[in-house]
């Protein structure tokens, strides 16, 4: 710093040095006065460059925190709706359990077996309906995941591209009646060939098992009315207008098969047949389709086929009328009750995953707001101290400035 020389009046060296400390002085309050007013250390890319790269690296990583700690909040409610549709699929299946326990009793008569029948069928019911009503942004969450690609629920829980968490069709399988194995499957069979014979004075169609044909597309069935097989519908011709008929459900080996309704086995039902096709309803869910217009012309010998299909979809197939049958339900109840008991377990592991992971982020995103904290913000303490050193340096470098104008005068004294 150059030295005032006051016999030197043309340049006041002295003043222009107070000057100079005068702007320094008031450069540098004003930047603690604009990191008080902003609560920020750096508040431009000058201020710390490489601060300035290294923060916005914390403030895009503490974003992407938050972010994943709101998705984990929306995955916890997703698993907590299907866990309610869930808690209440096993409800009803305790109280089937309970339903047919009672029925297992033979001090219960034919009609109130028939009761707890029909009372089983709404419960099957409504354990389809909470599937169907058991939804996520209009997706099914107790069908299997079917309405998600791959058939799983992929949740990002983490900051990093790949750190998802998934909840897969394994570990929340479909909750379905048909799926826990006490509802009625949906199936289907064409073609199964019908021999004509005489009978009386007129044509008698019936099915053998002789007449049963591996071309027969065949479906299997499960439930007590129709046990584990292949089928094929013996259809034998009232009149020849088809009116009067009856029709009966065989096995494959050639045994007859007794439908099941309304807690009641039948041999046989009465039907009608057009040669449009008519469908027969065979009781507890099960109707079949039945097309006979080939028997319209029907001789001896001849060998028609018989379009025939049939559904069981929704219904309870289990049986109460008695007390063995009461005690086989109770069983595949208990079944199915394990099922609906094992995927509450998977939910609920997963919820606590997903706990884990919401206080682990949690931790994380603190210290990185921290981090960012410490070389993005300010020290407002120590930036109140280092404005108040400058404000009183501002006032003395203004004064000395003023004594310093004043020194140069001193020369006037040789002028006298």
């Amino acid at each position: 710093m150059a030295v005032a020389d006051f016999n030197r009046i043309n340049s006041n060296i002295g003043a222009l040095n107070a000057l100079k400390s005068l702007n320094n002085v008031n450069k540098q309050m004003g930047v603690h006065q604009l990191r008080l007013a902003t609560g920020r250390r750096i508040n431009s890319a000058s201020d710390d460059p490489a601060g300035l790269t290294i923060a916005t690296t914390f403030r895009q990583r503490n974003d992407n925190l938050k972010v994943a700690m709101d998705n984990i909040g929306d995955g916890k409610n997703l698993l907590s709706v299907a866990e309610a549709g869930l808690n209440k699929v096993q409800d009803i299946l305790i109280e089937m359990r309970n339903k047919t326990e009672q029925a297992a009793s033979d001090t219960l008569g034919d009609s109130e077996r028939n009761a707890i029948s029909q009372q089983l069928t709404e419960y099957t019911a409504e354990i389809n309906d909470i599937v169907n009503q058991t939804t996520w942004n209009g997706k099914k969450l107790l069908n299997g995941l079917g309405d998600f690609t791959n058939n799983e629920i992929s949740l990002q829980t983490g900051a990093e591209a790949g750190e998802t968490t998934k909840l897969t069709s394994s570990q929340m399988g479909a909750v379905d009646s048909t799926t826990l194995g006490i509802g009625a499957t949906a199936v289907s069979a064409t073609k199964g060939k019908i021999v004509i014979t005489q009978s009386g004075g007129g044509a008698t169609a019936s099915a053998t098992a002789g007449s049963y044909s591996s071309g027969f597309a065949t479906s299997t069935v499960t439930g007590n009315e129709l046990a584990t097989g292949d089928y094929y519908v013996q259809v034998t011709l009232g009149s020849s207008s088809g009116g009067g008929s009856t029709a009966k459900l065989f096995s494959k080996s050639g045994t007859q098969v007794n439908f099941y309704s309304g807690g009641t086995s039948q041999a046989s039902r009465t039907v009608n047949v057009s040669t449009a096709g008519t469908t027969v309803n065979m009781g507890n869910g099960i109707t079949a389709t039945l097309d006979l217009s080939d028997f319209t012309s029907a001789s001896l010998g001849d060998v028609a086929n018989l379009n025939f299909t049939y559904t069981r979809t929704g219904a309870y197939n289990g049986q109460v009328d008695t007390a063995a049958n009461a005690q086989s339900a109770m069983s595949t109840l208990d079944t199915a009750i394990d099922d609906v008991s094992t995927r509450l377990q998977s939910l609920g592991a997963l919820g606590s995953r997903l706990t884990f992971k919401e206080e682990a982020l949690a931790e994380s995103q603190v210290n990185t707001e921290a981090a960012y904290n410490r070389i993005m913000n300010a020290d407002m303490a120590m930036d109140q101290l280092q404005a108040t050193k400058f404000q009183i340096l501002q006032q003395t470098a203004t004064a000395m400035l003023g004594q310093a104008n004043q020194a140069p005068q001193g020369i006037l004294s040789l002028f006298r």
